[in-house]
């Protein structure tokens, strides 16, 4: 990243935690960022801007260190949910995202409130398909309306947490026991087959269900299209797709792009999620 745009994200960062993004300014954070109005609008159109840009660089953060834990292991591991379920938690209370969180919920800001859909969105599609991993084909028709409950309790719990203790809160436990507790929601939902949403979707097109390794290709090819300013990145995509499309794919070499692209910091949600498709499949190949 361009160190100006670095400079102007560190500071507006520890703006809007310590002071609130509604009250503070543009002008406050070019005067603790030491540049220039026109270097700030050489990045970003508006303060909601560099806010979305802040919480899409923790969200990239939080979707590859997801994907970087499961690397290696299987899909259906219970344990591995509740690593991937704990890594937000600990960013979030590391980086003290929640008052941001709020500043984007109560915004009239059109643009920050269609941002904050799109995330939750996608945060919900990708429980929902990790629930479908871990539980089962039969968890399907419960797996969204569980999403929300997963999302919901660990919210709530941090908050009850913070007011019954003043010690730190345990990531790595409260991950855990929100990941039994959704074991016994999801095997009493099946056995009654009762369910709340029933067959209604997410308003993008769900992954949750099983993508094969053909659509895959086609899905990264396209995908490869669009990253025209991270050249590295779009030769390992288009890497990946090339591999998958063959008649044998090579396990180690996509194991390997795996591995690269889960460090990379750079790619976003859409991706993140296309990736997570292609380290399911890794058992089926040789």
């Amino acid at each position: 990243m361009n160190p100006k745009k670095q400079q102007i994200l560190s500071a507006a960062y520890k703006l809007f935690i310590n002071k609130g993004y509604n009250p503070s300014s543009i002008q406050d954070i070019l005067d603790d960022a030491g540049v220039s109005k026109g270097t700030f609008y050489n990045y970003f159109g508006s303060k909601s801007e560099c806010l979305m840009a802040i919480m899409e660089s923790i969200g990239s953060e939080i979707r590859q260190q997801r994907l970087a834990a499961a690397l290696g292991m299987l899909t259906n591991d219970p344990e591995v949910l509740a690593e991937q379920l704990s890594i937000r938690i600990k960013l979030n209370l590391e980086k003290n995202l929640f008052s941001l969180y709020e500043s984007i919920f109560y915004s009239q800001d059109p643009e920050l409130k269609a941002f904050s859909i799109k995330q939750y969105t996608l945060e919900m599609e990708w429980i929902s398909s990790r629930i479908v991993d871990v539980f089962g084909k039969e968890a399907a028709p419960y797996a969204l309306e569980n999403a929300a409950f997963v999302h919901g309790y660990v919210q709530q719990l941090i908050h009850l947490w913070r007011l019954v203790s003043v010690e730190e809160l345990p990531a790595e436990k409260l991950s855990s026991f929100v990941v039994r507790r959704l074991q016994a929601t999801i095997t009493l939902q099946i056995a009654a087959k009762d369910s709340f949403i029933g067959k209604l979707k997410l308003p993008i097109a769900t992954l949750a269900d099983h993508v094969s390794i053909e659509e895959l290709a086609m899905l990264l090819e396209a995908y490869a299209q669009n990253l025209k300013d991270h050249a590295n990145t779009r030769q390992l995509v288009q890497f990946l797709a090339t591999e998958l499309a063959t008649e044998a794919p090579r396990k180690a070499l996509i194991e390997s792009v795996l591995t690269t692209l889960a460090n990379d910091k750079r790619i976003e949600a859409e991706l993140s999620i296309l990736i997570e498709q292609v380290w399911k499949h890794l058992d089926e190949l040789a």
